[in-house]
Parts: C-alpha cells; structure tokens; sequence
C-alpha cells in the first residue's frame, strides 16, 4: 500500500524558463540563447544545486565563460531575476490539495539551491501548504541521483521505500530512486503522471 507520495519540484510541479526571462528584459534572441547555456544549461548550475559554493562564485564563474559583451546582463539576471524564472504549474495546488485529502503524505525531493527554494517556499509555490516534508539539495550538500540524498529523505521522516513514490522528470534520478527501494516513475505530462499514480495507488491499495 502506497502511503507517501514524493515529488521532484522542477519540470513536475513548476516550470523554469529562464529564457522567458532573458526576452522579459528585452535581450536579442541571440542573447538569449547565449544567456542560456551558460547559466540554466551549464554544468556550474549544478553547484549552485549542490550548495557548497557561495553562489556569487558561481555566479562569476558562469558569467566568465560567456563572451563578454554578454557578462552584465548575465550577472543581472543571476543577481536579480532568477526568482522571476520559476513559476507553479496551474495543476499543482489541487493535484496536491486532492491527494492531501485522500489521507497520502506528500514530500519534496528536490536538486533546488537552498537560498532560491526559501524565497518559492515563502512566496512563490502554490502547494507548500498541502506539503509534509522536504529534502532541498541545497540544505544537504547531496544532488540527485546520489543514493544518498533519497536516504537522507527516507531517515529523515522514517519512510518505508516500499510503501512510498517518487515522480521526477529526470530518468536518472527515476532509477536511483528505483535503486533506494522506492517505487518510481518518470514525469511525462500531467495527465499520463495522474494516470500512472491512481493505477499504482488502486493497485496498491
């Protein structure tokens, strides 16, 4: 019997768009892209995830690898904007309040910088009221798909793997969850995702 239901946050509860941002602050669309892979795409972005960087350094590091004429509105938007790039699907609220009320503990498992996560957390995520517990990257140090960051979550509120689900968009973080113990499937859209979990909750039940 499934009783606790685990969540990824980006791409399964809300978007990040960057780039949305970049066309907000009125960049070229060749900007724009530049903008992108080195910040969003780069592999630094991880570290701000990982959280044992200050991220100012990351920032510098990510704005360094760009051409230069792009430098300024990169540290802008790092700086300034990010918090403007997340934004709660329409579904999330009621998917979550829904399952809530069906009596399922809800959880985040999130690769999230801790200090962008409080700032969603207090004023930006539609669902956190409905929300009963959280593992965010950035507070452990540990980024998904180490094993160790679903074993912080599982000990941290005493959860048996087998009686407990984990939806994330990212395939690989899917099967280190598979490899923790813990039911798991991949995030495609809503509507196949809310099909997938009422099959393996009836099943379960």
């Amino acid at each position: 019997m499934i009783k606790n239901i685990i969540f990824d946050i980006g791409g399964v509860l809300v978007s990040f768009e960057p780039d949305r941002v970049f066309r907000e602050m009125g960049l070229p669309e060749e900007e724009v892209q530049i903008l992108y892979q080195h910040t969003a795409k780069s592999p630094y972005w991880k570290e701000l995830d990982r959280g044992i960087l200050p991220k100012e350094e990351v920032f510098q590091t990510m704005a360094d690898s760009m051409p230069p004429a792009c430098r300024q509105h990169a540290l802008e938007f790092l700086h300034k904007h990010i918090p403007a790039a997340v934004k709660s699907f329409d579904y999330s609220a009621d998917w979550l309040k829904g399952l809530k009320e069906r009596g399922y503990k809800l959880y985040l498992l999130t690769n999230y910088p801790e200090w962008l996560f409080e700032i969603h957390w207090k004023e930006g995520f539609t669902f956190t009221p409905y929300v009963d517990g959280k593992v965010v990257s950035g507070n452990v140090k540990l980024i998904k798909p180490d094993h160790a960051i679903y074993e912080a979550l599982i000990k941290k509120y005493d959860l048996n793997p087998a009686e407990s689900v984990f939806i994330d968009d990212v395939k690989e973080n899917v099967q280190a969850a598979k490899e923790c113990g813990l039911n798991s499937f991949q995030f495609t859209n809503i509507d196949e995702v809310k099909a997938k979990l009422e099959e393996l909750l009836n099943k379960r039940d």
